[in-house]
């Protein structure tokens, strides 16, 4: 089975992740050469793309599954999305090669995802528009005013009105048409699922609120969606991002070697912890869980069903924090919520389930305290999958991608277990050792700045080169997994900045982990 995957952009987590999730089955995963993807702000090629996409499906030996962002096949990348000025019928016209695609190739499945532009509640230009850095927080508040108004709300109104005419007319005129033209190309990737050029379309949206520009486009959405009925069956929405590659991949997967949805159970120790609204989302997680259960391409069951996979959901801390906006006031092992989770978990890996621990809670890295308890009851390599970074929808969509995988991929016997463990080793290092330890001492040591925004140049070299040494380390941290190591050498920063990181790991006596002359793969 051959997928080919036009990434959202080029960073790790939509490149490597989900190659790594696709080889638990043994599934190669196909990317466009390096010199055509985006690199930050710069926009990927979008003509190359395009034909890159066509090739896949024209030569000998065509792929089985395509599995493609439409900000990348439109804009050029997820950034470019957020600050080019390219036309509605630009973006569409690029779209186009979808449908020759189609055309071509009418039996490979074709599945793709589009994002509602987020409004992140930060003055940071980082990854927006320049006029981001002076006005940001003030455009998050003014989205959520203009869906209050929208509701009706009385302080929508007066809070619209008061800072639209505060704010500078350019920079709010650039984001009302940039908004407006991002949704009227969403709308038309509902009518590429509604004449079955795609077959599956996630639309998702990241960092947002309950009450947001972007939630209020999503409820548009939502109305075409119930509107257009039968038509777009395939059409899901639901928070989420930089999984979704993972999670499309491991749907491919799924539908290519099993003949019937995987029957996924989704449990939470905690009451009523589903019902909680995680960070920078706007739905309760019971929603956004059952979102991605759909995307993945499994059928829900009820917890005391006879489930092929768990997953064990970790609720959201209420007293809030986020490492990477600092250090959470993180609980005690026996905190009643951590030792309930942990308690769950392994009565169920005593039992003989295959179980997927998404660690919710907190943003930006998992909670230190699940983690030593879950270490204290079981062998971590027993789990069939572990998330704990960014947002919750960001934990539980790539969990439950690397879960389905490797359950399916078990029951069909073409599991293969290295893959599967360099997977795991490599989610608790990233999300565990540094998301929550190793990247705040980086950003306190190297520079005075407060968010990890891009690194100083006189500083990069010298904080990768600390970072590597750190997280080479690490994988003492996980004496479970014996034989493993992190060469220090293939540590980077793919944007320059502490946020992310990429790493290869080494097996003893197995072959290494490829890593690309940028670090992106």
């Amino acid at each position: 089975m051959h997928i080919a995957l036009l990434p959202l952009d080029e960073r790790p987590v939509n490149t490597r992740l989900p190659r790594q999730v696709a080889a638990v089955a043994r599934v190669e995963v196909e990317l466009p050469p390096a010199a055509m993807l985006s690199r930050k702000k710069q926009p990927g090629d979008t003509a190359a793309l395009g034909s890159w996409l066509e090739a896949t499906v024209e030569r000998s030996a065509p792929a089985d599954e395509l599995v493609a962002s439409l900000d990348t096949l439109g804009y050029g990348g997820l950034i470019a999305a957020r600050t080019t000025t390219d036309s509605v019928a630009a973006v569409l016209n690029r779209w186009e090669a979808l449908r020759r695609v189609r055309a071509r190739a009418p039996r490979t499945g074709l599945h793709a995802v589009s994002l509602v532009t987020r409004a992140p509640n930060s003055n940071s230009s980082d990854e927006e528009p320049d006029y981001w850095r002076h006005i940001g927080a003030d455009l998050h508040r003014y989205g959520a005013a203009l869906h209050r108004r929208y509701l009706g709300e009385q302080a929508g109104e007066r809070e619209a009105g008061e800072l639209r005419d505060r704010l500078p007319r350019e920079s709010v005129a650039d984001f009302e048409a940039r908004r407006l033209r991002n949704h009227t190309v969403n709308l038309a990737a509902l009518g590429l699922a509604a004449d079955a050029t795609l077959q599956t379309l996630l639309i998702t949206a990241d960092d947002t609120a309950e009450r947001s520009a972007g939630s209020l486009e999503q409820h548009w959405l939502a109305h075409w969606k119930r509107v257009l009925g039968d038509a777009v069956d395939g059409v899901l929405m639901h928070p989420g991002a930089d999984e979704v590659g993972s999670v499309l991949v491991a749907r491919a997967v799924l539908g290519r070697i099993r003949d019937t949805p995987l029957p996924v159970a989704v449990e939470c120790a905690v009451p009523g912890g589903l019902s909680r609204v995680a960070p920078y989302e706007n739905l309760p997680l019971a929603q956004g869980t059952q979102g991605h259960l759909r995307a993945v391409g499994a059928a829900p069951v009820p917890a005391d069903a006879d489930a092929e996979l768990v997953v064990v959901v970790h609720p959201p801390d209420q007293q809030g924090g986020d490492w990477a906006h600092g250090h959470p006031r993180v609980r005690e092992q026996e905190h009643s919520e951590v030792r309930a989770t942990a308690e769950r978990v392994a009565s169920l890996v005593a039992a003989g389930a295959a179980v997927v621990v998404a660690d919710c809670a907190y943003p930006n890295g998992s909670d230190p305290a699940l983690l030593a308890a879950l270490q204290a009851r079981i062998d971590l390599k027993s789990l069939a999958a572990y998330g704990g970074w960014n947002t919750a929808g960001n934990t539980v969509g790539s969990a439950l991608a690397h879960g389905v995988v490797h359950a399916t991929a078990r029951a069909a016997g073409v599991l293969d277990d290295a893959a599967h463990h360099r997977l795991l080793l490599h989610r608790l290092i990233e999300d565990s050792a540094y998301m929550t330890d190793i990247r705040g001492r980086a950003l306190a040591r190297f520079t005075e700045q407060d968010r990890h925004d891009e690194l100083p140049a006189d500083v990069r070299e010298p904080a990768r080169s600390w970072i590597a040494a750190e997280l080479a380390r690490s994988v003492e941290r996980f004496p479970e997994f014996a034989g493993w190591s992190l060469p220090a050498d293939s540590v980077r920063l793919p944007w320059d900045r502490t946020f992310e990181v990429d790493f290869a790991l080494h097996q003893a006596d197995g072959p290494a982990e490829a890593v690309s002359e940028e670090g992106l793969r």
